[in-house]
């Protein structure tokens, strides 16, 4: 997914500034970071790290200035990094309910939003909570 430097801002409620129109790919920690990711720093010394990074955008919280990256500066930068790797990370969706192949014990309880995907297997008195998901195999050779 690519999105440019101001949406990824909007969707964080921050802030900013540079070049809102560079796309960003991806992100990684500053020692990773490719051309075109976002990364993030904290303090000094992280932000050191992320301007020598060929990251093309940092996420922020502190007042930190740099001449050549595109900052996105929120109030909280830890928080808006959890978010912003919902964005770049999504979950993997998965309908609810149980996989014709999965074998499940008559006391299982499975709550109804959950997925039991193909070839699971749900043993004798097992709860398997809201939202959860089992991934079966696909194939077994």
């Amino acid at each position: 997914m690519a999105l440019t430097a101001a949406q990824i801002g909007l969707q964080l409620e921050g802030e900013v500034i540079g070049d809102g129109s560079v796309v960003i790919s991806g992100m990684a920690p500053a020692d990773k970071a490719r051309a075109g990711e976002l990364t993030f720093a904290e303090n000094a010394k992280y932000f050191a790290a992320a301007e020598a990074s060929q990251a093309a955008a940092i996420l922020i919280s502190e007042p930190f200035v740099s001449t050549n990256k595109v900052l996105i500066r929120v109030p909280n930068a830890r928080i808006a990094l959890a978010r912003a790797l919902q964005i770049f990370f999504p979950l993997e969706q998965h309908p609810s309910g149980i996989h014709a192949s999965a074998t499940v014990s008559a006391s299982a309880q499975i709550d109804p939003t959950a997925h039991i995907g193909p070839d699971c297997r749900v043993g004798a008195r097992v709860k398997i909570g809201a939202r959860s998901f089992l991934m079966g195999m696909k194939n077994r050779n």
